[in-house]
């Protein structure tokens, strides 16, 4: 079969037709043979406009172009094409904003030299084009969620929301450029309960607060990196704690508070990290109270909380048992412990008076000996001379400090230092 082949007389009168073609393309290019070839729409660039962008200018509207006509021999001419031939312009020497007509350039391709190609026209002409004043400055970006949140949850205000970059460059047109006041984020969904996060598109606005449709600016980012907070909510409670003392105990004072509940809002975390679903407001020390008084705490939120109720002060209103027996008592007997090794020191103050508080029955009995005044000098500065000092008082009855206890907190004395 191979040898049939090789007797075929087709295939002999085909590929003596392929070999003289070749042949024919091969001697034209060599003996000098010259065509003619028309190129179009071959763009015009500039250059130079980096120059004209430190002086403030630019270059506007569409890439002109224009048609030229070389002559050379088929197989340079195969290397010409509208992709290949170049039109330079030089606009480095304008200074203003104008319209302008230059000449452009006409220019070969690498490996063609002006020998083996010749422009029969269009090598030289003009084209006309308009340098404007150009600017770049940053715009802020806003945004605006046209959503909903679902039952239980609020979404954030519009400041919540966080962008990366925190501003855009724009670039362009002076006049264009000018227009715009800000770029703004629009988000949406339905029934959200986390934070909206991710890349999303923006709309440049104009400082008549309209969008600007198809404006021919240059942005530094096509899209913005956007973090906005959905918050849960929760209703909370608000509460006081007691530590007993001045003859009264957590069991047996009574108050009212003039808000017991507000409305808080948070990330899922911080809401669920509410134990029992309780803001302690205050702890209040017993033995510094007195009936009928009016305590005015602020209601403590961490960071993270928000408060949508608006109610920042709460006002807890003490009640004591009204049969408790309150006396003074001028107490002697004043002590001091911690003396540093070395000093020596004399209670100036000889005597205290101390306002108890207790049932009846206990105070019956009290006398000043059953109270004790100590003074402790751990914390005295070492130097001769006469020192105010806080004390502590124990009061050394049947009673527990729930039934009978000292009033106040801010006792003090007087003790005299010296070396020993």
């Amino acid at each position: 079969m191979g040898k049939k082949i090789l007797d075929s007389k087709a295939l002999y009168i085909v590929l003596s037709v392929i070999i003289a073609v070749a042949l024919w393309f091969y001697v034209t290019s060599l003996d000098g043979n010259y065509d003619t070839k028309s190129i179009h729409n071959i763009p015009v660039s500039f250059v130079g406009t980096d120059i004209l962008e430190e002086r403030g200018l630019m270059i506007i509207g569409s890439t002109p172009t224009a048609s030229v006509q070389v002559r050379a021999t088929p197989l340079v001419l195969a290397k010409l094409t509208d992709e290949t031939v170049t039109l330079t312009v030089n606009v480095s020497q304008f200074t203003e904003a104008s319209e302008y007509t230059l000449a452009y350039t006409a220019g070969l391709p690498s490996g063609v030299s002006q020998s083996q190609a010749e422009f029969v026209s269009g090598g030289m002409g003009n084209v006309t084009f308009t340098v404007v004043r150009y600017t770049s400055r940053e715009i802020p970006i806003y945004g605006e969620f046209t959503g909903n949140a679902a039952e239980g949850y609020i979404p954030g205000d519009e400041d919540e929301f966080i962008f990366a970059p925190r501003t855009l460059t724009i670039s362009g047109q002076a006049d264009l450029v000018n227009q715009v006041d800000h770029a703004l984020v629009t988000r949406g969904g339905e029934n959200l309960t986390d934070t909206v996060s991710g890349a999303y598109p923006y709309e440049l606005i104009g400082v008549n607060d309209e969008p600007l449709e198809d404006l021919d600016v240059t942005c530094s980012e096509e899209s913005v990196y956007v973090t906005y907070p959905i918050w849960a909510t929760a209703e909370i409670g608000l509460d006081v704690r007691f530590i007993a003392g001045g003859g009264v105990s957590e069991d047996t004072v009574t108050y009212t508070m003039s808000t017991d509940r507000i409305i808080v809002a948070g990330s899922k975390d911080a809401i669920a990290g509410i134990a029992d679903n309780t803001i302690t407001v205050a702890t209040v020390n017993l033995a510094a109270v007195h009936d009928g008084d009016e305590l005015h705490y602020t209601i403590p939120l961490a960071d993270e909380l928000k408060n949508l109720s608006g109610v920042t002060e709460v006002t807890v209103t003490i009640g004591l048992d009204p049969n408790l027996v309150t006396r003074t008592v001028e107490v002697t007997g004043i002590s001091c412990i911690n003396l540093p090794e070395g000093w020596r020191a004399k209670v100036v103050t000889q005597v205290l008076p101390v306002v108890v508080r207790g049932t009846a029955a206990l105070m019956a009995d009290l006398t000043a000996e059953n109270l004790r005044v100590v003074a402790d000098l751990s914390e005295i500065t070492l130097a001769p001379g006469q020192y105010t000092v806080p004390v502590r008082i124990y009061v050394d009855s049947v009673g527990t400090i729930g039934q009978i206890g000292y009033v106040g907190t801010d006792y003090k004395v007087v003790v005299a230092l010296n070396r020993g």
